[in-house]
């Protein structure tokens, strides 16, 4: 057994209490006054010293003071210590709380760069971790919290308040619950690994689907039901079908001679097609035999002198070619030109510039050879060598002038011989291109003057050869006697009475099979409804036996809950626990609910409330084996005493203006 007792706590600048100390009895001590003088805040620093975080389980909250305007007073130190005594070894903690602050260069204020904590064991300074794990082996975070503050387990989820009584009261096992009761056996051996909660979990989506499943099968039957045609005589029907497609199957043997007949005629005239084709291409070829041979020497003569017309159009897209390369050497002669008077008013002017900086004087201004402070005028030999610096620092500058107007005259030169050398290039172009002119010219004459250019051609004719041409007579003869024969028309044998009688006959072969399809639809359709009500009646045997299996679980759960109910129960002097709450529907679901006489934890008063959390209190410390100080808020409230092995710290609120101490009361 561990017994923690708080023999100490001081408060530095913490939520406002600027310096308080407070010694504690070891078994019980009294902390009243108004609202708002701190008391609350002295289990605040308790908490946060363990873990900070406050009472309420915060870790972030206002921990700072504030000045009367509501402003944080800057550059202070926050910080809780308290002495415990763990089983009489005294333990002494601190947490401290401080703002940095920085004085940066250039800078005249220092700057809040943050936040940082300290934390010391027996004065003894710790890391984060260090400190956490030694507070964790004096006791457990959780169970602290359950055995510190009255109200705090209620305050917990049902399932968090299960999870800590099912630890007190030890397990039962499910095999103990089932035994003797065949149903609960049978169902234990279904878990197969889960826990009821995951099987119920599974049952319930099971159900679901299959809920899912049936819900449609009703309508889809009567789907069905209504795709069922008309019974007919499909007897009668397939035997009209039959008669009809012999009758088809005639008339199209019939379609079929007459079309092998038409496939023989177009085939012979396809043939006369192809003959005729073969003589108008022999015509053809004799036709430009002749013209090839009566026009030789015309086309030779044209070829010669197309030769020379194209030559005499090359030696004038030179000439043009020429003349706009003239017309752009012209341009930048005059350009260069131009160039050449701005450069050389330009090197004028600097030889003036120039002039004008040799010629300039030093002059010395008296008022520069006076004292700046007392204003009396400087020695001789002062002067004299200020006058000598000032003579000194002119000639440089002047120097330094006089060399970038040198440099400026040079690049002038510079560039000035660089334009004239362009100039010259462009002149030497224009000499080039007239020469290239005068030569096109020259030959563009030579050839104007040549016989083949000069002679005039015609095209002989050659209509009189080809109407003397004896073959060209014997093939036009032979063309006029095929193209009579391909004008004449063929025979033809008239299908359209057989197509008709063949198309009817399809459609009503068509409609007559579109009827006795309807036989197989309906044995389908018959046959699937057969499928959907057994599938009916199965899915409603599986969800009879899913809710058998959940009534089982559910009386399972009420029979856990009351043998867990019972041994818990034990553990408390007061207070009972409820375990199923029923609805105003009559459904029950599993709670966990702390009761006094029968009556909730929820309507209950303020005292009753915290009789029924030091009655927990005692009950958690006896089962964890460690008791802690116990901070009862609003203690005024408790009208009834119930005997305590842990200390107890009351917090009464009273109509005192400051906080007072008292022991043993």
């Amino acid at each position: 057994m561990k017994q923690i007792i708080l023999k100490q706590i001081t408060l530095l600048n913490f939520k406002g209490v600027r310096d308080f100390t407070i010694n504690f009895d070891e078994v019980s001590t009294s902390i009243s006054g108004r609202n708002g003088l701190g008391k609350t805040t002295i289990f605040d620093g308790f908490t946060w010293l363990l873990f900070g975080k406050d009472s309420q389980d915060r870790k972030k909250f206002d921990l700072k003071t504030i000045d009367s305007t509501g402003r944080i007073i800057p550059q202070i130190p926050h910080e809780v210590s308290a002495i415990l005594l763990i089983n009489g070894e005294e333990v002494r903690l601190t947490r401290r709380f401080t703002e940095k602050w920085v004085k940066r260069a250039g800078q005249t204020e220092p700057v809040f760069t943050g936040n940082e904590e300290e934390r010391f064991y027996n004065d003894v300074p710790c890391s984060a971790r260090e400190y956490d794990a030694k507070i964790a082996d004096i006791c457990n975070e959780t169970i602290f919290k359950f055995i510190t503050s009255p109200g705090c387990f209620c305050a917990q989820s049902a399932e968090a308040q299960k999870q800590m009584l099912f630890k007190m009261a030890g397990s039962i096992s499910d095999t103990e619950i089932a035994s003797g009761n065949a149903d609960f056996e049978a169902l234990l051996k279904l878990l197969t690994g889960k826990t009821l909660e995951e099987f119920k979990k599974e049952i319930s989506a099971k159900k679901t689907r299959l809920n899912a499943e049936i819900s449609d099968i009703p309508g889809r039957i009567d789907e069905k039901k209504r795709d069922i045609a008309e019974e007919e005589d499909w007897a009668a029907l397939t035997s009209e079908i039959d008669t009809k497609r012999e009758a088809r199957a005639e008339i199209e043997k019939q379609l079929d001679e007459a079309a092998e007949a038409q496939r023989v005629a177009d085939r012979q005239k396809l043939e006369l097609i192809t003959e005729l084709g073969k003589l108008r291409q022999s015509r053809s070829e004799r036709i430009n035999a002749i013209k090839e041979d009566a026009t030789k020497d015309y086309f030779e003569k044209k070829r010669k002198r197309d030769s020379i017309v194209n030559e005499i159009l090359r030696e004038k897209n030179i000439i043009s070619m020429n003349e706009r390369s003239i017309d752009i050497a012209q341009h930048e002669i005059e350009v260069c030109a131009t160039t050449r008077e701005k450069m050389i008013a330009e090197y004028q002017q600097l030889h003036e510039l120039r002039s004008e900086i040799q010629r300039e004087q030093i002059t010395f201004n008296e008022n520069e050879f006076v004292c700046p402070t007392c204003k009396r005028p400087l020695d001789v030999a002062d002067i004299e060598a200020k006058q000598a610096e000032m003579t000194e620092n002119f000639e440089n500058k002047r120097s330094e002038r006089l060399q970038r107007v040198a440099n400026d005259i040079e690049e002038n030169q510079r560039l000035g011989k660089a334009n004239n050398e362009k100039k010259a290039r462009y002149k030497a172009e224009i000499e080039k291109c007239n020469k290239f002119i005068e030569d096109a010219k020259t030959r563009i004459s030579e050839l104007e003057k040549s016989a083949e250019y000069c002679e005039t051609l015609t095209e002989p004719d050659i209509t009189p050869l080809l109407t003397s041409d004896s073959e060209i007579l014997q093939l036009d003869k032979k063309i006029q006697q095929l193209e009579e024969k391909t004008s004449e028309e063929a025979p033809k044998t008239s299908n359209a009475d057989l197509k008709t009688q063949r198309a009817t006959l399809t459609s009503e072969i068509e409609a007559l099979s579109t009827r006795l399809g309807k036989r197989e639809d309906n044995r389908r359709a018959k046959s699937r409804i057969a499928d959907l009500e057994k599938q009916y009646q199965s899915l409603n045997e599986e969800i009879a036996e899913i809710e058998k299996l959940e009534f089982t679980m559910t009386e399972f759960s009420k029979a856990r809950s009351e043998a867990i109910e019972r041994r818990i129960n034990g553990l408390f002097s007061l207070v009972k626990f409820r375990w199923i709450a029923t609805a105003i529907n009559g459904s029950e679901k599993e709670t966990c609910e702390s009761t006094l006489n029968g009556k909730p934890y929820a309507t209950c008063s303020a005292g009753e409330k915290i009789l029924i959390g030091l009655d927990i209190i005692n009950a958690i410390s006896t089962s964890q084996g460690i008791f802690a100080p116990i901070f009862i808020d609003n203690a005024e409230s408790l009208t009834r005493e119930l005997p305590m092995k842990s200390q107890i710290i009351n917090l009464r609120a009273s109509l005192a203006d400051k906080l007072e101490i008292s022991t043993n009361k």
